[in-house]
């Protein structure tokens, strides 16, 4: 592995995410001529521009790393078309369902009791997410907001159609619509947010639904963390959410709100307050079981365990393991 340079690599990684098209790094071939073994990394539009920079310096392996939502990393994971599935959030039964598998298979855990087609998905945590619920810079009446109102604004369960609406706000916003532009659902980024919010999110007894799937809904979903910032930009009375890395590649364009879990216990997001902020959350890598000793898995999953691979986090914008449970690798570690 190369010395990691810090400005090629964010400048690699910007231009090939926006490009969201799967692409095939590191060469062809060894030095003595032998064809490298070919891998194919998948999913969370989250863990891709990490995927891609893992991908970059590990010389290994040609792989072929693409987005489409952890959903879709998953997916391809459980039907053979990936090596490994990128997700943001935790296995669901749904997914074993969505493939023909039974979804009693999944543990709470996002671990399985089985395999699915043959395939025994197993979790990796490779580093940690902050989430960022963000507003138009002009918005000066929700800069601190908690679950209560998050729960308000964006369910359907007597949801605040105007920011007056919103409790603990009657008194200084606007009398104006609200209206959300946030990931759809096929990203993990939403499903973290609205299992945050929602008690029971995904299960039978499911609280409250999103307000994506009330009609004529003010929820603009999209895949593109591009497509919202810009919608965030010009409008004083969005607001919505994803990566807090996405929001420190465009600090000026809109404004994190501060968050409190319960009560008035309001945290600024940040990389450096992963351990108090209530929206942080791991990544993670989905792969068929263990891979064994000496399989390009194997290395490929201790390179990005490795020192070398953990000082790629940071300079792509996320938070290193150690930051948060240095037994995480260790443990992970040990399997391999």
């Amino acid at each position: 592995m190369g010395e990691v340079n810090q400005r090629n690599l964010k400048t690699l990684v910007i231009v090939i995410a926006a490009l969201l098209s799967v692409v095939a790094i590191t060469g062809c071939v060894e030095e003595n001529g032998t064809a490298l073994p070919k891998l194919t990394q998948t999913g969370s539009s989250t863990v891709l521009p990490l995927a891609i920079a893992w991908a970059e310096e590990f010389d290994g392996a040609t792989i072929s790393v693409s987005g489409g939502g952890s959903s879709h990393g998953i997916n391809f994971l459980l039907t053979g078309q990936a090596d490994l599935g990128d997700a943001s959030r935790l296995m669901k039964s749904s997914d074993y369902e969505k493939v023909g598998c039974d979804g009693d298979l999944v543990n709470d855990d996002g671990t399985a009791s089985a395999g699915c087609n043959g395939v025994k998905p197993t979790k990796w945590v490779i580093a940690y997410d902050v989430l960022a619920v963000v507003i138009n810079p002009d918005n000066d009446w929700a800069t601190q907001l908690n679950y209560t109102q998050l729960y308000e604004i964006f369910t359907d369960d007597t949801p605040a159609v105007y920011w007056d609406e919103v409790s603990g706000l009657n008194e200084t916003a606007p009398h104006e619509e609200i209206e959300i532009y946030a990931p759809d659902e096929a990203s993990g980024t939403y499903d973290y947010f609205f299992e945050e919010i929602i008690p029971n999110w995904g299960k039978d007894n499911q609280q409250a639904n999103t307000r994506l799937e009330m009609e004529n809904s003010i929820y603009h979903p999209s895949a593109d963390d591009n497509v919202i910032l810009n919608a965030l930009k010009d409008n004083v009375n969005a607001i919505g959410f994803f990566g807090y890395a996405y929001y420190k590649e465009n600090p000026t364009a809109v404004s994190p709100v501060e968050i409190a879990d319960e009560d008035d216990n309001y945290e600024e997001a940040s990389f450096e307050n992963v351990a108090n902020y209530p929206m942080a959350r791991p990544l993670h890598i989905y792969t068929d079981g263990v891979p064994e000793s000496g399989h390009i898995i194997n290395d490929y999953l201790t390179y990005i365990l490795s020192e070398d691979g953990q000082d790629i986090i940071p300079l792509v914008g996320y938070v290193r393991l150690s930051l948060v449970d240095e037994d995480l690798i260790t443990d992970q570690l040990a399997l391999l």
